[in-house]
């Protein structure tokens, strides 16, 4: 869930598929933070919050909505790229080629290097997670993350 935090925080800041009324949004000349390790941050920390949440209390009402939202999340990442290849045909495809939709792909083909991580991600991320697994408590009724060790 940390890294799903990282990766929702890091995405709001540069993120050239963010939707914009204006012309489109020029890619960066390299993919750096979470962009290098995916293309779509912001869906795949979704889909990280989906998959962690059925790892820890896979009954079925949680499998289908954390299921749910795996898939919304993916599919929706996928048809954003073809969407974009149709409404930015000269930089999109350009993007696509420094980044990877699979998490670290890019790091791992050497397409992108890992580290540029902006404060933004890891500190915001880090907050964010830090009031998400806090609020387990109230709302949810059982503890989550470090507090699981605090009374």
């Amino acid at each position: 869930m940390l890294l799903a935090s990282i990766l929702l925080m890091g995405s709001i800041v540069r993120n050239p598929a963010l939707p914009n009324p204006g012309p489109p949004t020029a890619v960066p000349a390299e993919a750096r933070g979470v962009y290098a390790v995916t293309r779509h941050p912001m869906m795949w920390s979704f889909a990280l919050w989906g998959l962690c949440h059925i790892a820890v209390y896979p009954v079925a009402p949680n499998i289908i909505i954390a299921g749910a939202v795996i898939v919304l999340a993916l599919a929706g990442a996928a048809g954003q790229d073809r969407k974009k290849e149709a409404l930015q045909p000269g930089t999109w495809p350009v993007w696509e080629s420094k980044t990877s939709y699979w998490p670290f792909a890019a790091i791992i083909s050497g397409k992108a290097k890992l580290g540029g991580f902006g404060m933004h991600a890891l500190a915001g991320g880090l907050v964010l997670w830090l009031v998400a697994t806090w609020l387990h408590m109230p709302l949810a009724g059982w503890k989550a993350g470090i507090w699981r060790w605090f009374q």
